[in-house]
């Protein structure tokens, strides 16, 4: 047990009277102890702990009294005000001379720094009014208001709730000692204290409203991001943030629908804000942002590489949410554009959609022997001709039968990769939303996206353009954070 909890352990005893401590009731006797032995380190403690403060020095510190004088106390230590204000209910009076015992006899404050003002805790207009009056006598030559916080720990709930609201008119930081509790001992664990600085309350209220957004955002619900962000543009101080939100919503809603037509009007959208938050946001993110927006641009363009690399992040998206066959339609279509393109790219004029075979080979009997020697290894039935139209699979088997080098850097080679590439290939087909009724397993879509980046992979290795595949795709990921 370390020295401190040594000491807490000696001050239950003495809250339980098992233990003296100079003179007065158990309770007075405690908070001498407290002061004396516990203090220093709680306060050492709490500031570790504590949310970062201002840099500006808190000119007043207007605290409310409860029955122990000690959230004051700490409130006082914590932020080490130029002046004191304690706000006391006729049944928390005894603890103003604890109070001032400490912060003017121990702690240095002049006398006429410290003041306490009694008010009726169920009376907000009465809590207003001493605020605000106390507001307006240390308001600055200049006519600005130095920095003022008004602590809301002691008061009974109805003066806190009271005090709150004389903040959200004042426009004050409200602060806040919070402690882990025991129920056992039925008090605060001493050492466990930290402070909130909570902030104006509208701006709290706006900051929770943007938090609650980026959780609808983060799950990939872009649709009603955009509304939320939408709706805090209008009702908060300062909408920068929201706005440039609103934009990347409207982007992301852009591209999870693929609506390439779209994409223009939000680039622009989000290119104009971010230039307003970038002091808002890391590095990373405004990179990751930058490789994005370029992307999207080459795509808008109608990029056919750029949209193989598109089908692969929203599918890894939609497989992250939890959307599968959404995933699996997008990985088959990663794989089938590579392995198509690949086929249209080894001599001009060829077409999957209307292929002329003498285009590959000049013997097409034997490319069809070929095909239907690779198609019979994988217990598939070649037919009587070469495909008519080019899909995946016949895509894989034809590239296949002509010794392509993309299968192999693919790991798609052998008889038993095509195999399982066309057992994958069937549970696409049999989904929802495809040509059946079944839904793809997590298991499923998991394989589906190895595969697809590995094919991908290996295509943009063959067409030697220099970029680096899995770097980008790790850009492109949606961003998460607002920050």
């Amino acid at each position: 047990m370390s020295l401190f909890d040594q000491k807490a352990a000696r001050l239950y005893r003495i809250e339980r009277g098992e233990e003296g401590y100079g003179e007065g009731s158990a309770a007075e006797q405690a908070l001498r102890f407290y002061l004396d032995a516990l203090l220093d380190e709680a306060v050492k403690r709490a500031l570790a702990r504590s949310d970062p403060r201002s840099d500006q020095p808190v000119r007043l510190l207007i605290s409310l009294s409860g029955f122990s004088p000690l959230t004051t106390i700490l409130a006082y230590e914590l932020l080490r005000p130029e002046q004191l204000l304690v706000l006391f209910s006729e049944d928390t009076r005894a603890g103003i001379d604890s109070i001032a015992d400490h912060v003017v006899g121990r702690s240095g404050l002049r006398y006429r720094d410290f003041m306490s003002r009694p008010c009726v805790p169920t009376d907000p207009h009465g809590v207003y009014r001493v605020v605000k009056e106390e507001l307006d006598s240390i308001r600055s030559a200049d006519g600005q208001r130095p920095y003022v916080v008004l602590d809301i720990t002691g008061g009974r709930k109805v003066m806190s709730a009271a005090a709150a609201l004389a903040a959200w008119q004042l426009k004050l930081t409200l602060c806040y000692v919070e402690a882990d509790y025991d129920p056992r001992l039925r008090r605060p664990v001493p050492g466990s204290d930290r402070l909130l600085v909570l902030g104006n309350p509208t701006e709290l209220f706006g900051e929770q409203a943007m938090d609650a957004a980026l959780r609808t955002f983060a799950s990939g619900a872009f649709d009603a991001a955009y509304q939320q962000y939408d709706d805090l543009c209008d009702t908060i101080a300062e909408p920068a943030r929201a706005r440039f939100m609103r934009a990347l919503s409207g982007l992301y809603r852009s591209w999870c629908d693929l609506d390439l037509s779209g994409l223009p009007a939000n680039l622009r959208s989000v290119q104009t804000t971010l230039t307003r938050v970038r002091h808002l946001i890391t590095s990373d993110t405004e990179r990751r942002i930058g490789v994005q927006l370029d992307f999207l641009r080459r795509l808008s363009e109608g990029d056919p590489d750029c949209l193989l690399v598109c089908f692969l992040v929203l599918g890894e998206h939609y497989r992250e949410i939890g959307r599968h066959d959404f995933a699996a339609l997008l990985f088959y279509r990663t794989m089938e554009g590579c392995l198509t393109s690949r086929l249209e790219q080894r001599v001009a004029g060829f077409s999957c959609e209307q292929p002329d075979y003498l285009l590959l080979s000049s013997d097409v009997e034997q490319l069809r022997l070929d095909y239907a020697a690779v198609a019979t290894s994988i217990g598939k039935d070649p037919g009587l001709a070469l495909p008519p139209i080019i899909g995946l699979m016949n895509a894989a088997l034809v590239l296949a039968a002509l010794d392509d080098p993309l299968l192999a850097r693919a790991k798609l080679a052998s008889s038993k990769a095509l195999g399982h590439l066309n057992t994958l290939a069937t549970a696409r087909n049999r989904s929802v939303l495809a040509h059946g009724d079944r839904t793809v397993s997590p298991t499923q879509s998991g394989t589906l996206e190895s595969k697809a980046r590995a094919v991908l992979r290996a295509y943009h290795r063959l067409r030697d353009d220099g970029e680096d595949i899995d770097s980008l795709v790790e850009h492109l990921r949606f961003i998460r954070t607002d920050r």
